[in-house]
């Protein structure tokens, strides 16, 4: 080994794999969450470029969604529940294979 004399790995790739093999299971479980929350915004937003769009779930499906994970909900003055993933939202529409995507507006805070 070359460096310190108190040197614990032998390389980054060898602190990398001990520290992995330690992780807490629960961890795991966080970071594929925060993955997927990750994933379904960017499908939102790839679907809306513009601020607010129709689509159809399938679309949105392809681009990796996944309707159970969400951020947080939000009422309108008119009583549609939004579901969000950080900044953007959807709302079911009457059509039951289509969802309404919104980008999040100050006043929803």
């Amino acid at each position: 080994m070359k460096g310190r004399s108190d040197k614990r790995f032998c390389s980054p790739e060898c602190k990398s794999a001990y520290h992995n093999q330690h992780t807490n299971p629960q961890e795991d479980y966080i970071k594929t969450i925060n993955r997927q929350l990750r994933k379904n915004r960017s499908a939102l937003k790839k679907a809306c470029p513009w601020g607010k769009a129709t689509v159809r779930k399938d679309f949105l499906k392809q681009l990796g969604m996944d309707f159970k994970h969400i951020t947080h909900t939000w009422r309108s003055d008119q009583n549609n529940l939004y579901f969000f993933c950080y900044d953007y939202g959807y709302m079911q529409v009457q059509d039951p294979k289509k969802v309404l995507i919104i980008q999040q507006q100050d006043y929803m805070k």
